[in-house]
């Protein structure tokens, strides 16, 4: 399956230590590795009641590219009836606010001149709200469900695979496929389900007129970051169902294979 890169977006030069600065302190702030949470973190996860009770479901994902976390990961899921990719509306989830938050921050100081010196950026990360990737649930109907486009954004590059429900242009799709490797997930009702990590791993490099080729490789969410919900917010933990996508190349192949032209 091809994915493609977008190259890195121009900026000042004189930034480059400051958007260090600000990806150092902003991973201190929601360290995935550490079993702390914040205040935020802690609210997040109680949040996923309500996602219940309004959508039927609650999940999480994050996206990694080639072992390493994404600032900003989202997974477009459609839902499978009957076999089949059903077309018109998705879902997302994933890691919309970053990793660490720093995409809004980075999009902030690209539109900062003068002032790029004198910035307060700890209460630039607090007013872009660092999300905690441990507990950024969101709402979902209960269902099974397909990954038909996935992106990886690094602040100066996007990586992404598949085309969604769009065509052409961003046309509408009449049948929606989904990705190779790890493609699927059910969700059932009354579930908060933590679906671990969607890994896009390269398998081919591309040329100058072609793309890359990279499959999806599943995993449950790792250990620490089971702890860190036990330990900070444990009304939480029982309820939770760790779960990862996996390999449905069946529904794959009969998306891929051509329908017969009626007569």
């Amino acid at each position: 399956m091809q994915y493609n890169k977008s190259g890195p977006i121009r900026g000042l030069a004189k930034s480059a230590a400051l958007l260090a600065t600000v990806a150092t302190l902003a991973s201190c702030a929601t360290n995935p590795n550490s079993t702390k949470m914040g205040a935020d973190g802690k609210d997040a996860a109680r949040q996923a009641d309500a996602m219940v009770a309004e959508k039927g479901a609650a999940a999480v994902v994050r996206v990694s590219l080639n072992g390493s976390y994404c600032l900003h990961g989202t997974v477009r899921l459609q839902e499978v009836v009957d076999g089949k990719i059903r077309s018109g509306p998705f879902t997302e989830i994933g890691q919309p606010s970053g990793i660490y938050g720093a995409d809004a921050i980075v999009k902030k100081l690209a539109k900062t001149t003068a002032q790029m010196l004198t910035l307060n950026v700890p209460a630039l990360i607090k007013e872009n709200g660092v999300r905690d990737i441990r507990t950024s649930f969101r709402p979902i109907e209960p269902g099974r469900y397909a990954v038909t486009m996935i992106t990886c954004e690094n602040g100066n590059s996007t990586a992404s695979m598949g085309t969604g429900n769009g065509g052409l242009f961003g046309a509408q799709g009449k049948e929606p496929t989904t990705l190779f490797g790890d493609n699927t997930i059910t969700i059932g009702k009354g579930q908060i389900v933590d679906a671990g990590v969607i890994d896009i791993v390269q398998i081919s490099s591309g040329g100058f007129f072609t793309s890359a080729r990279a499959r999806l490789a599943g995993s449950e969410a790792p250990q620490t970051f089971k702890d860190a919900i036990r330990l900070n917010v444990p009304e939480i933990y029982p309820r939770i169902t760790y779960t990862k996508f996996t390999a449905d190349y069946v529904l794959l192949l009969s998306a891929l294979t051509p329908k017969p032209e009626a007569k």
